[in-house]
């Protein structure tokens, strides 16, 4: 009975929305990357080519550019939002060595042997040499090492040690740093403006699309990542997500929602993308490069506050299935990039239209990421990391 109800009050003070948007969220990040597969704008494994034309292109890259202006911003925003009770609850070593395991030990097999396998395969996809070649061969190459899609789960490394230390430096004064009563709507919007063209001018130094090496970061989306990093503690610090409401929240989702049906194609047009021309979009002293920074911010945001409010006050529930899928949303992530691209690989013998396969496709792939990443936990001692 003591078991039972302490269960029953973990179960009721768990934000059962954070859980849902992530699942959500991460499924975003697997079709993101699969659309990369069939022609949207962006780096990936393996690449089948270009859509016939521009007008087919337009609404992956639509989808992709949308993603990329929230959904990692979102996945920070959240990760950052438990970082305070964990550090208050279990205190700084246990924290760290906590940290190390559920992130470090992903992170090193992802690179030492996930990377690797995952390279190999998309370079048999790819390559036209006939040779046989097996995967020592690749590697001798210099071939198959990286973070690929783990380089978020290195940032939140990094972010989890200078907490910690800060915290041990100095202790945080929440009434100094953080403001009691959450940003109003106009004190948002000038936020979104100013972090628009800080993002502007940092990609004129370094553009989009630009790593860093050894680090396969890329900074040009980083002035967002970091203040969704410091409005996670902030929201968690003093409690702003107990006033945002759905109708705010679909205020701002309806805003993000309009400024991509006007926005983008405006963009898009007169910025002479249609002509392929992507560079000015990308970084540099370009109008085009600091209108889409602002636009991005503004979509990014709004989506971000949008669906923050929508599920707390829509989506907050759960049931064997949806905690399946949430359990799982981690494993997803490690393991989506060799998933997907078995599914391309699998999928080559299917010739029709790029955009068609990836609409045919896209909701076979996610079923099968999920169900494999569902099965992957239950491994002994794999749920323990992930």
């Amino acid at each position: 009975v003591i078991v039972s109800r302490r269960i029953f009050f973990l179960m009721k003070d768990r934000l059962f929305y954070i859980d849902n948007i992530r699942i959500i969220t991460i499924g975003l990040v697997v079709l993101h990357h699969f659309a990369t597969s069939y022609g949207a704008t962006g780096d990936w494994y393996y690449v089948e080519g270009a859509p016939d034309n521009v007008f087919f292109q337009i609404p992956l890259t639509m989808f992709t550019a949308t993603n990329q202006a929230f959904f990692m911003g979102l996945l920070f925003f959240v990760s950052a939002y438990f970082v305070n009770g964990s550090y208050e609850r279990k205190g700084p070593r246990v924290f760290i060595k906590e940290r190390l395991i559920r992130l470090g030990i992903p992170m090193v097999a992802y690179i030492f042997l996930l990377q690797p396998i995952t390279g190999f395969i998309a370079y048999r996809m790819t390559t036209d040499d006939q040779a046989p070649i097996n995967i020592l061969e690749y590697l001798s190459k210099g071939l198959g090492m990286g973070l690929g899609p783990m380089w978020f789960v290195e940032v939140l490394i990094i972010f989890s040690f200078v907490y910690a230390i800060f915290r041990l430096w100095k202790p945080i004064n929440s009434d100094r740093i953080f403001s009691k009563t959450p940003p109003s709507a106009f004190a948002m919007m000038k936020t979104i403006l100013c972090l628009g063209l800080v993002t502007g001018f940092l990609r004129t130094l370094i553009p989009v699309g630009e790593w860093i090496p050894y680090l396969h970061l890329q900074i040009a989306h980083f002035p967002q990542y970091l203040l969704m990093l410091f409005g996670g503690l902030a929201a968690s610090k003093r409690g702003w997500l107990n006033s945002i409401s759905v109708k705010s929240g679909w205020r701002w989702f309806t805003f993000a929602i309009v400024s991509i049906i006007i926005g983008f194609p405006l963009i898009f047009y007169f910025g002479g993308a249609a002509s392929g021309n992507l560079e000015p979009f990308m970084g540099g002293w370009h109008w085009q490069n600091f209108i889409y920074s602002i636009y991005e911010q503004i979509v990014g945001i709004s989506l971000i506050l949008g669906l923050l409010g929508i599920f707390k006050g829509s989506f907050n529930f759960t049931n064997k299935w949806v905690r399946a899928f949430s359990d799982s949303t981690y494993t997803v992530y490690v393991f989506h990039s060799i998933l997907i691209l078995l599914v391309s690989w699998a999928a080559i013998p299917l010739k029709m239209n790029l955009l068609l396969k990836f609409i045919i496709l896209a909701f076979p792939c996610l079923i099968f990421t999920f169900a494999i990443s569902w099965l992957i936990r239950k491994i002994p001692y794999f749920s323990r990391v992930l």
